[in-house]
């Protein structure tokens, strides 16, 4: 029997660090401590909530909401929208038009409004601009799936129908089959 030396020596060192690293201590679990919370605010600085932050809340806030309450947030949401064209109330209406399964449910004027934003001169874009450029992008990229079902559904149908119109064919060739008229027939 022969034994590859080159092999065997990397077994043997590979065996040799690792009973060398099970005699390393380590700290249990439970007696690490890591410091990751944020530096604390001087108390003359109160913690505010931007725009951004504000509006994923209360967006958290309406998946929890029932029907009628989601109603109820939807009318606010347009009047706010109709009443102060805010970037805010903007985003909020449309996040709230996106939102499936609901009698409101527009994916269209929710694009509308996050595509057609008013562009302010001498102003630099905030991060609800950014936001509405992704909520634009996947609402659109929904919008095309649903399409391509929608046709995809219409296809379906279609040959549902023709495969429905073939299978009475084959029935009534194997209805002849069975009962054949001859013109043959003994008197």
């Amino acid at each position: 029997m022969r034994v590859d030396r080159p092999g065997m020596l990397t077994v043997c060192l590979l065996c040799a660090t690792i009973a060398a690293c099970s005699n390393v201590p380590v700290a249990p679990i439970d007696k690490v401590c890591v410091d990751v919370s944020p530096a604390p605010l001087p108390p003359s600085q109160p913690l505010k909530t931007s725009r951004m932050e504000k509006l994923m809340l209360d967006y958290d806030d309406l998946g929890k909401l029932p029907a009628t309450e989601l109603n109820d947030a939807y009318q606010k949401a347009s009047q706010a929208y109709s009443q102060t064209a805010s970037d805010s109330s903007r985003l909020r209406l449309a996040m709230l038009l996106a939102l499936p399964d609901t009698s409101f449910h527009d994916t269209t004027t929710a694009l509308d409004l996050l595509n057609n934003w008013p562009k302010e001169e001498g102003t630099s874009p905030s991060a609800l601009h950014g936001f509405a450029r992704l909520l634009s992008a996947l609402l659109t990229q929904q919008q095309r799936s649903g399409n391509a079902f929608n046709d995809l559904e219409k296809k379906l149908k279609e040959e549902q129908k023709r495969a429905e119109v073939l299978q009475s064919k084959i029935d009534a060739i194997k209805d002849m089959e069975k009962n054949p008229i001859n013109g043959n027939k003994p008197q």
